[in-house]
């Protein structure tokens, strides 16, 4: 089986085209495709630029599928030519065989097909980073209130196809060529600050220095960013807890969101049980210096009935009109709470069970979360 670098070398060759050409039309620099020609980079971190890199080449299908499998993804549809030549042990499921759940219960939406509403929000947004400077948001809101869910929407739906979205739903905030950095920092590995910066260079395909320091990390990003680059930091608040994550992290990631590098476009956007003010409140002069540039707070609440009603409306099978009314006064419109009402009543029709037992069932399901209906400022 020939590795992404060679059949990707094979197709510029045949096409007479070099590697700036390519670089220049899917939107990357041309230093990252010069890592992954030479097999520096084994595969691209993101599918997309596998599938631009192919519609640029125009490769058939088959050779489309086989440049995704030598990048280590699943392929659109695996070519029988290319499948039974590959050994039994690395063969690839197709996923298009497996059906999306849908309804979400517990871990956060990551397909955007699956993600409903926030579409005043989203606007606000996205209206951040369509201008210069790049402006900062914060995205305020309790447990289970949609936060993550909301961080990986924005990060994926710019750069997923129509075809993979509900219809109608919008992918047209941004113009192409943006890039990504999340960060979750529930994660321990990111509150020590090598691995934190390595993350980001990594996730930015951008080489890592040795030593791996704030001093080194600003000069790689001062020298190599180029294009639009909005960095997504969940659970803020985590970030200040550790001890290792010192002042000078924040003075470095105030400096990148200050614009003073002319070549660089940054914007963050975080995610956070309490405003920017009150996490200055309440670590004291720790966060600060990264924390005054966040000039927007966005707090998350429930969605609204329109919004409501087409989620509950992507059930394979229709609700009743009572049905219906009942999940939006339980829920009152939060996500969370939908999603496990409208799980709970899909799963008993799907059971042939016709009584109100789901119900009591979905009430059960709710109470751990019935802390979001509540009123009070959190």
């Amino acid at each position: 089986m020939h590795s992404f670098a060679e059949l990707l070398s094979s197709h510029l060759r045949t096409q007479f085209l070099n590697e700036l050409e390519l670089a220049q039309q899917i939107n990357v620099r041309r230093a990252t495709v010069s890592r992954w020609l030479s097999g520096e980079v084994h595969r691209p971190r993101q599918r997309e630029d596998v599938l631009r890199c192919a519609e640029f080449l125009e490769l058939s299908p088959p050779q489309r599928d086989e440049l995704l499998i030598a990048a280590g993804f699943n392929p659109e549809r695996v070519a029988s030519s290319i499948s039974s030549s590959l050994p039994l042990s690395i063969r690839l499921p197709n996923l298009d065989s497996f059906e999306h759940s849908p309804f979400i219960i517990g871990p956060p939406i990551t397909e955007p097909r699956q993600f409903f509403g926030r579409e005043y929000l989203l606007k606000r947004i996205f209206s951040l980073w369509k201008g210069t400077p790049f402006q900062h948001a914060a995205i305020i809101g309790a447990k289970r209130s949609g936060k993550t869910s909301l961080l990986h929407y924005v990060r994926r739906i710019v750069d997923t196809p129509s075809s993979e979205l509900r219809p109608h739903q919008r992918n047209d905030w941004l113009l192409p060529g943006y890039q990504w950095v999340f960060i979750d920092f529930q994660d321990p590995r990111m509150h020590r600050v090598e691995t934190l910066l390595r993350h980001i260079l990594l996730e930015l395909d951008l080489p890592i220095p040795e030593p791996c320091d704030l001093i080194s990390f600003a000069e790689i990003i001062n020298q190599y960013v180029e294009i639009p680059t909005l960095f997504l930091f969940d659970e803020i608040g985590a970030a200040f807890e550790s001890e290792e994550l010192y002042e000078p992290l924040w003075w470095t990631l105030r400096s990148l969101g200050s614009n003073h590098n002319s070549k660089a476009k940054i914007g963050f956007l975080i995610a956070s049980h309490q405003s920017p003010d009150r996490l200055i409140d309440h670590y004291g002069d720790k966060p600060s210096p990264f924390l005054n540039i966040f000039g927007h707070s966005f707090e998350l609440g429930a969605l609204t009935q329109e919004e409501s009603l087409e989620l509950i409306g992507s059930s394979p099978i229709p609700f009743s009109e009572s049905d219906v009314g009942w999940m939006l006064e339980q829920s009152q419109g939060w996500p969370s709470l939908l999603q496990i009402l409208c799980h709970t009543r899909l799963t008993a029709l799907e059971e042939g069970r016709k009584d109100a037992s789901w119900q009591k069932e979905a009430v059960r399901r709710m109470h751990p979360y019935l802390y979001l209906l509540d009123d009070q400022p959190r």
